[in-house]
């Protein structure tokens, strides 16, 4: 069967991995070895003793899993009915002609004995195996209804209905009124207790006939209230802010988190209030200084958060330095808005793009030339990446072409379309 998807296998490991356990532990508490639920798990039901000992593991197992175990014996059927024959083994190959036979098996009244002992000894084995599993297995207990807790109850009586082994007992407690019953020759019970406003705790156990041992005890708590009639649909919580905080000042991304009703979209916005002023200098050849005229950023495109199961929601925004208006505006209610300050970082960090032509291009970062860049030629289009501690130099050739970013902030080209340019761009001492 290697290589074949096997339902039975994934659902049985699906609901072992979501109980948090492994095979060891589970050869410990249903006391089914390991290598016969790695079977099951893989669908090799060759490894498996056999349909009886194999439809009764699946019967502990689905229990332990709190599965239904009939549907688990379904799928066994419907696997092996379908699986497909076995390989058929290749004849063996002819004697040589002329082999002698060296000895002829002679039947011994002796060899007939010890066969028979072989096999009586073998069965009985095999009986005392089966014995022991069946005695030493605990009971199954599944309740099938209700299958969970009930929170909200409005009757004063509840039925419970479930499956355990053919003619046991079932024992109620945890109630003012604790009856007890006899399932039926198929296992199938049911009861209908008494309950009592508020909070009930009703605790099940099963004692098998067969083998006076007790099942694992399950619970199911039901709590009765009184009725209310339809209930109005619950109302959306406000969403809120925990950052950015109002008036911060931040350097790199800004984040932007808070909690509002699970589902909830909140599109998240951000309009710019004042540009940042540039953190540098930049001097020409000469060492005069030059002006400098920033371009105001973009605002980043919008985009939209939605609060998880837990209700909360998280995001950031890449802003330029400068002043900003951060936004968040739910699908129903009135927007929330943060004034924050972005700050460039230490350092020069930035971008040189060609725009309009190529240049002949000289860069120095802190002093060391800037490899496959400096004393080339950069073609229209390219973008430079920059990063330096102290200072960044730059000769182009062609100055209108070499446009310059630094620290997010847009300076425009270096000058005019052809002219020889050099700049020295300095971060501030610290």
């Amino acid at each position: 069967m290697t290589g074949q998807v096997h339902k039975l296998g994934e659902v049985l490991r699906a609901a072992r991995e979501a109980k948090g356990v492994d095979l060891p532990r589970v050869e410990r508490e249903t006391k089914i070895r390991e290598r016969y639920l790695s079977a099951l798990e893989r669908g090799e039901y060759r490894d498996l003793p056999g349909a009886v000992y194999t439809k009764g593991f699946l019967r502990n197992y689905g229990a332990y899993l709190g599965l239904d175990s009939e549907y688990l014996i379904d799928l066994y059927r419907l696997e092996t009915a379908t699986a497909p024959a076995d390989r058929p083994s290749l004849p063996a190959p002819p004697r040589p002609i002329g082999v002698r036979r060296r000895r002829t098996f002679v039947i011994t009244p002796g060899a007939v004995v010890a066969a028979l002992l072989t096999v009586m000894v073998g069965a009985l084995v095999a009986w005392l195996g089966y014995e022991f599993v069946n005695f030493a297995r605990e009971p199954e207990l599944r309740i099938v209804q209700p299958a969970g807790d009930v929170s909200s109850h409005t009757e004063a009586t509840i039925t419970i209905r479930g499956i355990t082994e053919a003619n046991a007992t079932v024992t109620i407690s945890g109630l003012p009124e604790n009856p007890s019953v006899t399932a039926d020759p198929d296992g199938a019970f049911e009861v209908t207790v008494g309950l009592l406003p508020g909070s009930n705790e009703i605790h099940l156990v099963a004692r098998d006939p067969a083998t006076d041992r007790l099942s694992p005890e399950y619970v199911r708590r039901v709590n009765v209230v009184a009725d209310a009639g339809p209930s109005a649909p619950p109302v959306a919580a406000a969403p809120t802010v925990e950052q950015p905080v109002a008036d911060a000042t931040l350097t790199g991304a800004v984040p932007v988190s808070g909690t509002a009703t699970a589902g909830t979209p909140l599109a998240l916005s951000a309009a710019l209030v004042t540009a940042g002023t540039p953190n540098f200098t930049i001097t020409d050849a000469g060492g005069a200084a030059v002006p400098l005229t920033v371009t105001p950023p973009a605002p980043p495109a919008a985009s939209t958060l939605t609060a998880g199961a837990d209700g909360a929601f998280s995001g950031s925004l890449s802003l330029a330095p400068g002043t900003w208006e951060v936004t968040l505006t739910p699908e129903a209610g009135e927007p929330i808005t943060r004034r924050v300050t972005v700050q460039p970082a230490a350092g020069l960090t930035g971008t040189l793009r060609l725009t309009g032509g190529q240049s002949y291009l000289e860069v120095n970062q802190d002093g060391t030339a800037l490899a496959n860049v400096s004393g080339g030629i950069a073609d229209d289009g390219q973008a430079i990446e920059l990063a330096a501690t102290d200072e960044v130099r730059i000769r182009a050739g062609n100055a209108g072409a070499v446009h310059v970013t630094i620290n997010g902030l847009a300076i425009g080209a270096m000058g005019t379309s052809g002219a020889v340019v050099e700049w020295r761009i300095a971060a501030p001492a610290s």
